[in-house]
């Protein structure tokens, strides 16, 4: 998947929950990105997630998004009608059924959760403060987040369960 697959899966997380606040858009590709590299052992979005303030962030997606406003949660992004009659056929011709019920699955589990929620989650887990390293939580930046240790954060989180 290439950045314009990184902005067509993003589109298919809004055809599958409706309109979200930007910041809850970024935080659901961050956490299928983490997901896919623990089960399925390679990534899925090539793009760098970076460790913003608020969180990961995918700087393609915030730049396509941007005229939405930026990532308040009044904003929100969304998708038109035909948008949504053409992303999951394009999804299902460059994914095979595995990695589209992971994403599924992800969705199912974070999907529901409020934009603040998944930003206090990732502010609490190992690859986005590892990636901030002596960054204060207020403070801009745009350090890249290790898929690395993402694979192996999250693997490890799926082999206590």
């Amino acid at each position: 998947m290439n950045t314009t697959g990184s902005i067509t899966l993003a589109k298919y997380v809004l055809a599958k929950l409706g309109q979200m606040p930007h910041l809850k858009l970024q935080k659901l590709l961050y956490y299928i990105e983490a997901w896919h590299l623990a089960i399925l052992d390679c990534e899925l979005i090539p793009d760098k997630f970076e460790a913003w303030m608020h969180g990961p962030v995918l700087r393609n997606i915030w730049y396509h998004y941007r005229d939405y406003g930026m990532m308040t949660l009044n904003n929100l992004v969304y998708i038109d009608e035909h948008e949504k009659n053409t992303v999951e056929k394009i999804m299902e011709q460059y994914l095979v059924q595995d990695q589209i019920e992971l994403i599924n699955d992800v969705l199912n589990e974070y999907g529901d959760k409020s934009a603040y929620h998944l930003e206090c989650l990732t502010h609490s887990e190992r690859p986005w403060v590892e990636a901030r390293k002596e960054i204060e939580p207020a403070e801009k930046c745009s350090n890249e987040i290790s898929k690395k240790t993402m694979k192996e954060y999250y693997s490890k989180l799926l082999y206590q369960q």
